[in-house]
């Protein structure tokens, strides 16, 4: 074989080499990227299990990608290459998507039988996945007769005795944070209680890591959290704060991105996975990775969960985006020390 012959067979050996390893191609049609905060995008959260499962039972691939923070969610949508790149955005609590709402798809083709508490949220493109109410949660053993005093109603946070107790999250960033801000903004002062807090963490992780840690006795989170802690046989150590104004309730949810035309009829997997997660089985399972409670009707509610108290009042929040602006806006001023 002469030199001319014997290159000639190399690259075609090279050739099919590359041709039998290379991969086959996937049809980008029936890939779902899912856009989401930490928690519920790590290996322990529902989406991991989610992708597993979704893949086994339909022809379409999900790929997920993480922010810090549910409010970072909206600042990916801003970009115009970021939201041509992801279909479905999840963990979108009511503030947040109202905000994102001019980037997202108006309408909801798949329909689910939501729990009467959870049916008048579901409005045009948001569809819910689960929800808890919010407050603080405390280690008892550092509060009663002869210890830290527990609160009873917002004003108590300002006494001197619970100065550098708590934690909270930062509302430019976090979505329960926002919703801690929307519901103390209408009774103290932002400027008073910045002087209260011992620190306000960037994600809602952090701060329950800060918390779990030993630096404060007492964080803002989810009464889900009781449940959680229920599950690791450490129920009768944590409590929740009732206040008399009532407590905020968080929906989170999920939306579709809106593109050119309608998103469903140009991805057929993004109708299959919206279904997939609104299933009672799935709303089951996100329930028990995550620890909120199933937004649809039907859902087997996990053990831990189903003692996750009632609190007596809801809290009437100001949800308009004026005020969720002037929050963002202002924050950084009216927290200063």
């Amino acid at each position: 074989m002469d030199m001319k012959s014997y290159g000639l067979s190399l690259i075609c050996a090279v050739f099919l080499i590359c041709s039998c390893t290379r991969g086959p191609t996937v049809d980008p049609k029936t890939i779902v990227t899912v856009l989401t905060y930490s928690s519920l995008g790590d290996k322990r959260g529902f989406l991991a299990k989610a992708k597993i499962d979704f893949e086994a039972q339909t022809e379409c691939k999900l790929e997920v990608e993480t922010t810090l923070g549910a409010a970072q969610v909206l600042s990916y949508l801003e970009e115009p290459r970021q939201q041509a790149r992801i279909d479905v955005v999840m963990g979108l609590d009511e503030v947040l998507f109202a905000r994102a709402k001019i980037y997202l798809y108006p309408a909801s083709p798949v329909q689910a039988q939501y729990a009467p508490l959870i049916q008048p949220h579901a409005t045009g493109g948001f569809y819910p996945t689960d929800y808890s109410a919010l407050s603080m949660i405390y280690k008892k053993a550092e509060f009663g007769p002869g210890k830290l005093p527990v609160p009873k109603k917002m004003t108590d946070l300002l006494l001197p005795a619970l100065r550098k107790k708590f934690i909270i999250q930062d509302p430019r960033i976090s979505s329960p944070g926002m919703q801690f801000f929307l519901f103390a903004d209408q009774l103290v002062k932002t400027q008073d209680l910045s002087k209260q807090w011992l620190a306000i963490a960037p994600s809602w992780t952090t701060s329950y890591e800060m918390f779990m840690a030993g630096e404060a006795p007492m964080v803002w989170s989810y009464l889900t959290s009781i449940a959680y802690h229920a599950s690791k046989g450490q129920g009768a150590d944590y409590a929740y704060v009732d206040f008399a104004e009532g407590l905020p309730l968080q929906v989170e949810g999920m939306a579709v991105v809106q593109k050119s035309g309608d998103p469903y009829e140009a991805k057929p997997c993004l109708k299959k996975w919206v279904e997939f997660v609104l299933k009672p089985v799935s709303q089951t399972e996100l329930a028990k990775l995550q620890f909120m409670l199933p937004a649809v009707s039907g859902s087997e509610i996990p053990k831990d969960l189903a003692m996750v108290p009632v609190p007596k009042k809801a809290a009437a929040l100001n949800l308009s985006l004026d005020r969720v602006d002037y929050i963002v806006s202002h924050f950084g001023r009216d927290a200063e020390h």
